[in-house]
């Protein structure tokens, strides 16, 4: 008979029920720890070489930021007294200077830089890179020289064949294509024009009455490209060639 102060014993209670319950217990238990379900214990040694270990880690973290900010701070200051940016000087403020004088051509003092250039003595005009074969008056009839500017384009007109006093006076005879009109120092006027009378001269020699003579296609070519108000620079940079 059971005891009065003893629980009545389960249905199918006995020393093979307990060993198998407990088996399974432990079966749940390891089932947990590997699924992370309960806390593996951590022996105290353990949670103090952690805690170590932590603030080891904030002491450097710490250390880190205040250098760093010790830095910023001299680089202000050493750009507030010194004006420089690591290492770099400050650029200075835009400055305008005056243009530089251009190069002078011998025989001639330049105020400004010409379009073109005529060389008397080499029988040359230089413009826009491009070098045309020019021929000029003769002995009797000399070019002047000197900084003369683009007054007036005609593409035919009638010129004059005696140069006179001053080249480009006397009377008016010859019709001449491409005519460029020059106005040069003491207000005298001379031209460029297409030599059509001798297509051999321009480059060879000087034929005219101090005009500055032009193959016909040439003098068409500067005809289209120099403008009024342009400057032409007529100089003798050396001794003429005997005609």
């Amino acid at each position: 008979h059971p005891q009065p102060d003893e629980p009545p014993p389960s249905e199918g209670a006995g020393p093979g029920r307990s060993e198998l319950a407990a088996a399974l217990d432990e079966l749940a238990r390891a089932h947990e720890i590997a699924t992370h379900e309960i806390a593996v214990p951590v022996h105290g040694t353990e949670i103090r070489r952690r805690a170590v270990r932590r603030r080891r880690r904030r002491h450097v973290s710490l250390a880190a930021v205040g250098a760093s900010g010790l830095t910023a701070v001299f680089l202000v200051l050493t750009m507030a007294f010194t004006g420089e940016d690591h290492g770099h000087s400050t650029p200075p403020a835009a400055t305008y200077s005056a243009p530089k004088p251009p190069r002078a051509d011998p025989g001639f003092a330049f105020r400004g830089r010409a379009a073109a250039t005529v060389d008397l003595s080499r029988r040359e005009l230089v413009f826009a890179g491009r070098i045309l074969p020019i021929s000029s008056g003769t002995a009797e009839a000399p070019t002047p020289t000197g900084r003369m500017t683009v007054t007036a384009k005609y593409k035919v007109r009638a010129l004059p064949t005696d140069s006179g006093d001053s080249a480009g006076s006397g009377p008016y005879e010859a019709k001449t294509p491409w005519v460029i009109q020059l106005r040069g120092p003491q207000n005298r006027t001379n031209y460029i024009v297409a030599l059509t009378v001798d297509q051999k001269a321009p480059g060879n020699y000087d034929s005219t009455t101090g005009w500055i003579g032009l193959r016909r296609t040439d003098a068409q070519w500067l005809y289209q490209r120099l403008d009024r108000g342009a400057v032409v620079a007529v100089v003798r940079a050396a001794a003429p060639t005997p005609s």
